[in-house]
């Protein structure tokens, strides 16, 4: 069985869940949004794929990131791991060389044997920025820096900042050839909806293609999900199943056996 799931950073607890439940023959593909990517200190950030990256369990540092914040030179709310910077580094170096963001994620997951595939939305940049009130009017700030202190910021409304962008091809296929599809858990405002709305990503669902719907609480701030508008329509045979890992797979199974 192919399964392709489409969740955030919040969401890589259920991920490391569903592949120790998995069959030899199955197969996970995992479709990551990028709109909280940015570039710090010359890095390419990108929070979710450096989640879904991560070894789970692991005892984490971050003497990087303190060392750049006790220097001043980076603000307190960027704070990444030791291994999230190492991460970094071999994703910038590619992206310098020429590689897409697809290319550079496959070639950090193959070093980590995670069990399944991670694959960016997008190969273009588009980040989500957020209007909130300035001196002049009004002023743009990633959508990570609100996240970090929520209260500190009266949301005006969230933006998507880009030129031209699509879905990649390789995150359209892994859509179009899966069994089962399915969303969640996590955020419906700044994982799951923003990777529907990607250009010519919804154009891979067939109408009766299974969907699954994680049921959970959208955990983005309530004034983000308020100005994010109306959530995105489930695409595809879309149902609702619980937010247990063994309960996704289970129905996942007899969905594609029916």
């Amino acid at each position: 069985m192919r399964i392709t799931v489409i969740l955030g950073a919040d969401g890589a607890p259920f991920m490391h869940d569903l592949v120790g439940l998995l069959e030899p023959e199955d197969e996970l593909v995992v479709v990551v949004p990028t709109m909280r990517d940015r570039w710090t200190t010359g890095l390419k950030a990108c929070p979710d794929l450096d989640a879904l990256l991560a070894a789970p369990g692991a005892t984490y540092t971050h003497a990087v990131a303190d060392e750049l914040i006790g220097i001043g030179y980076s603000p307190a709310w960027q704070r990444p791991t030791d291994a999230d910077v190492a991460g970094q580094l071999i994703r910038t170096e590619l992206l310098a060389a020429g590689y897409s963001l697809t290319d550079a994620t496959a070639a950090t997951a193959k070093r980590r044997d995670l069990g399944f595939t991670v694959l960016p939305v997008s190969d273009d940049r588009a980040e989500l920025h957020v209007v909130v009130p300035a001196a002049d009017g009004a002023r743009a700030v990633h959508v990570s820096e609100v996240l970090a202190d929520p209260d500190a910021h009266d949301v005006q409304d969230l933006v998507l900042v880009a030129e031209t962008w699509s879905a990649s091809e390789a995150a359209r296929t892994a859509i179009a050839s899966a069994d089962v599809v399915v969303l969640g858990p996590s955020s419906r405002t700044l994982a799951i909806d923003p990777v529907l709305r990607a250009p010519s990503l919804r154009e891979s669902f067939r109408s009766d293609h299974p969907v699954l719907v994680v049921e959970h609480d959208d955990p983005a701030p309530a004034e983000l999900v308020r100005v994010a508008g109306l959530r995105e329509p489930d695409p595809g045979r879309a149902e609702p199943v619980p937010a247990d890992a063994g309960a996704v797979l289970d129905r996942a199974r007899k969905v594609v056996a029916a």
